[in-house]
């Protein structure tokens, strides 16, 4: 009887893990229910929404139990755990200390579902896997049919005739691809996985249907990196490669799916954030408060805050400073840099196509750090931490790759 209750609650916590890949594409609709962003038309009816953000709620409390309770050297618990706290103590110091504390709350939720998932066994990595597969074919399906159909017709000509699905923007879409492309290639060529391909293609089709120029060369960065860690010739020559057919494509199209002046707005964002770090240089602004400070700290020529760029500094270095200042910054930048090496170190040992999976995965999240740049993308933790998560499970769990 006590056996059949635990495999039942193994079954049970092995599907609230890979549901937290599902929630992945669908974070930014709720960005939409927030009254003073402008421009952003739901794409569900609000009370599907609420009740979807009731479910995740739900599903983030029993999987950060879990997390509680993984078993994983300090080291990597201080890793996965270090931005929560953080930004919990930030948030208290901000010009919003209810807001920043929740979202601190829900970062260190977030990352309690990244180690429960690093710590998983062999049927649940695999779970996470095909969820992070299916999750993702569906959210590029659904991107690429919603492009197609022009529907909804506001969110088609706010965004200029690209790919969002259900994305805040196309540079996020743009974004996800990359680092889904870095499961999806290597285990639909080193394993010849049905799924992973067909998701490959998707992907590709998707990221195309972006026009993100800055995704083209995130995309590149992440195959010379795969390129570097798997010590192959032929794909650093094939990045080149790339990044040459994507600016192509930009050059021929993209010029019509792009807006001049969103580059300079998004000078002025940098800008107002940068100069919001120079004023509160240690613990920042707090959590989500740069839009309370923004009219303060722009410039004459600056849009005002009702404009989009009044809510984040459209890049996540430069927003990451302005709200939690240098604490949050170097907080951040050590725990991604140690988490990067571990599963560079983990995939190394790895034998058979997990490891270039694992491989992939660690070179996905370099086109993702290097796409957040000049980008403020609202899944980067979610994405970022589950998918090193992954990555780190399935360099111990070899056998879910082949």
């Amino acid at each position: 009887m006590k056996s059949t209750a635990v495999a039942a609650e193994s079954r049970f916590v092995s599907w609230a893990l890979a549901a937290l890949f599902w929630f992945v594409p669908l974070w930014a609709i709720f960005a939409a229910l927030d009254p003073e962003r402008p421009g952003l038309p739901l794409i569900a009816p609000r009370n599907a929404v609420l009740v979807f953000g009731v479910v995740a709620l739900v599903d983030f409390a029993i999987v950060a139990i879990v997390g509680l309770r993984a078993k994983q050297p300090r080291a990597v618990r201080i890793a996965f755990l270090s931005g929560g706290v953080v930004a919990i103590v930030t948030g208290l110091c901000g010009f919003d200390p209810v807001t920043g504390v929740a979202f601190g709350i829900g970062a260190a939720g977030v990352e309690l579902g990244g180690l429960a998932i690093s710590a998983a066994g062999p049927q649940t990595t695999r779970l996470c896997l095909r969820a992070f597969l299916w999750s993702s074919l569906c959210a590029c399906l659904a991107a690429l049919v919603m492009l197609g159909a022009r529907h909804p017709a506001a969110l088609y000509e706010y965004d200029n005739a690209r790919a969002v699905g259900t994305f805040l923007n196309p540079n996020e879409l743009a974004a996800y691809t990359v680092v889904a492309l870095g499961g999806a290639v290597p285990l639909a060529i080193y394993a010849r996985d049905r799924l992973a391909s067909v998701t490959a293609i998707v992907l590709a089709a998707t990221l195309a249907a972006t026009f993100s120029r800055w995704g083209i060369v995130s995309a590149a960065c992440g195959v010379a990196a795969f390129a570097l860690a798997t010590r192959s010739r032929s794909l650093l020559g094939a990045t080149i490669g790339i990044a040459l057919a994507g600016f192509a494509l930009n050059a021929a199209l993209g010029a019509r799916h792009h807006n001049p002046v969103d580059l300079e707005m998004r000078g002025a964002a940098w800008s107002v954030g940068i100069a919001t770090f120079e004023r509160f240089p240690l613990t920042g602004v707090g959590a989500l408060a740069f839009g309370r400070t923004y009219d303060a700290m722009r410039t004459p020529d600056a849009p005002g805050s009702q404009h989009p760029i009044a809510f984040d500094p459209h890049s996540i270095p430069i927003s990451v400073a302005a709200s939690g200042g240098i604490v949050s910054l170097v907080t951040l930048l050590a725990s991604t840099i140690f988490l990067q090496r571990r599963v560079y170190f983990a995939a190394a040992r790895a034998p058979g196509a997990s490891r270039f999976v694992a491989i992939g995965l660690a070179s996905g999240l370099i086109g993702l750090y290097v796409d957040c740049l000049p980008n403020t993308i609202v899944i980067f933790f979610p994405l970022m931490y589950q998918t090193t998560a992954l990555a780190l499970a399935l360099s111990r769990n070899a056998a879910v790759a082949e």
